[in-house]
């Protein structure tokens, strides 16, 4: 089996340094897919619990949660009650296929919700995407196109969910703030369940490069509208129209 990385000495983990910008759960997400990449494993193979997945690659249960909820949106792995972890296949599967939420919010209720939301929240954050916000957010940019280059669904779906999460930490009004949080799960799933195919990856690359570009002319009302059509095109590519 693959470990993340070596222990700190007060047993912490210790991340290379070109992932500091991932959270822990899209790290732990990319050495699951490592291991099935390095074991050769296929399709229905099984992979081990996630009590065993915490200790092998040194991360907490709450991450590996969170790792594998990420790789199911993606189509890359599948959790059957009683039964446990599976490597999945996605070929065929369409975006909504790996919609599922326990609080039973449907894929377009959130579309229209991040519709009303992130653009407002975009033009409240302009004014702090600036120094070293700006530079994240572009290298967030460049690490999702070479991620969508080369198919690598992990990466561009962390790097899709840091993007937006910047901009949200960036807008200091703490009542989306709140709201972005109590939905993390639902927007990041939004995020992700387009990225089955990998065009997808590609023209959210796109996306976020238009709305940096807006950013960078300091164009509020063009940055605004790139987000709306980001949102739109995320919403179209999982099979659902908000033009309507």
């Amino acid at each position: 089996m693959t470990a993340l990385s070596p222990h700190d000495a007060d047993g912490t983990l210790a991340l290379p340094e070109e992932d500091a910008s991932a959270s822990v759960p899209a790290r732990v997400a990319r050495a699951i897919q490592a291991m099935i990449a390095d074991e050769g494993l296929e399709e229905g193979d099984a992979l081990p619990s996630q009590r065993d997945l915490a200790g092998i690659l040194g991360a907490s249960r709450p991450s590996v949660r969170e790792a594998i909820s990420m790789l199911e949106a993606l189509g890359l792995v599948r959790v059957e009650q009683r039964r446990g972890l599976f490597v999945a296949g996605a070929s065929g599967l369409q975006p909504a296929d790996l919609w599922s939420h326990g609080r039973g919010y449907s894929l377009e209720e959130t579309y229209q919700f991040r519709m009303a939301m992130e653009p407002q929240v975009l033009r409240l954050a302009m004014p702090a995407l600036t120094g070293d916000v700006k530079w994240r957010l572009w290298r967030s940019v460049e690490a999702l196109m070479a991620a969508a280059r080369t198919g690598r669904s992990v990466e561009a779906a962390a790097q899709d969910t840091l993007f937006h999460d910047l901009i949200v930490e960036a807008c200091g009004n703490r009542i989306f703030q709140s709201m972005h949080r109590l939905m993390a799960r639902e927007f990041q799933s939004s995020q992700w369940v387009p990225m089955v195919r990998m065009e997808s990856m590609v023209e959210t690359a796109a996306e976020h490069l238009a709305i940096m570009e807006a950013v960078d002319r300091l164009d509020g009302d063009a940055a605004c509208r790139a987000m709306a059509a980001h949102i739109q095109g995320a919403a179209r590519r999982a099979g659902i129209d908000l033009t309507s």
